[in-house]
């Protein structure tokens, strides 16, 4: 059985960046062929940001679901660039997949400048990191429409309307649970399923 290390070079993504790590054995990817390597042993961190909070989500080790991880406040000192950074480090994820704020017609919201100049920053810290983006547009309403479905399901409510300012309570710190929405959607285009 072949168990030494991976060298961190044996697999590359485009930008001839490694895509595994060098304590990972030969023998976790026994029976599986390149590409299958590169699909099902991947994590990625999903990235919902905004000028007040940012939201986080990560992928399971295989890449196929997406799960709400924290928010991070941006500041100017760029601890949230190191936060995120920690996060990659510690999970290991080499992937960050970021919300592209466009409108219904396809040009860039206001806040689009702003992401632009967070994946610069993030990029100058780890130039490793793989920047994806993905369409948001609905991520927000969407996560917010199954927190709210969610919540009313499990407090009984029987009218939609009922008690509409306990449900806008329980949705208010959703950012990282968009971030997860968005994560996911990713992952379902990519065919991370």
């Amino acid at each position: 059985e072949l168990t030494g290390p991976l060298q961190p070079s044996c697999f590359q993504d485009k930008c001839n960046r490694p895509l595994c790590h060098s304590s990972m054995k030969l023998r976790d990817y026994v029976s599986v062929n390149i590409c299958d390597i590169i699909i099902l042993h991947m994590k990625y961190l999903g990235v919902d940001y905004g000028k007040k909070k940012i939201g986080i989500a990560k992928s399971n080790f295989d890449g196929t679901i997406a799960f709400p991880e924290s928010i991070i406040a941006p500041d100017a000192q760029n601890k949230h660039i190191d936060s995120i950074l920690d996060i990659c480090k510690k999970e290991e994820i080499t992937n960050i997949v970021i919300g592209h704020s466009i409108d219904f017609d396809g040009k860039d919201n206001a806040i689009e400048a702003d992401i632009t100049a967070f994946i610069e920053k993030v990029l100058q810290a780890n130039p490793t990191i793989a920047i994806h983006r993905f369409d948001e547009r609905m991520s927000t309403s969407g996560a917010q429409a199954m927190l709210r479905h969610t919540f009313q399901k499990n407090t009984g409510e029987k009218h939609k309307g009922a008690n509409a300012k306990k449900v806008r309570a329980h949705t208010k710190d959703d950012d990282a649970k968009v971030a997860a929405y968005i994560l996911q959607g990713f992952l379902d285009k990519n065919g991370r399923i």
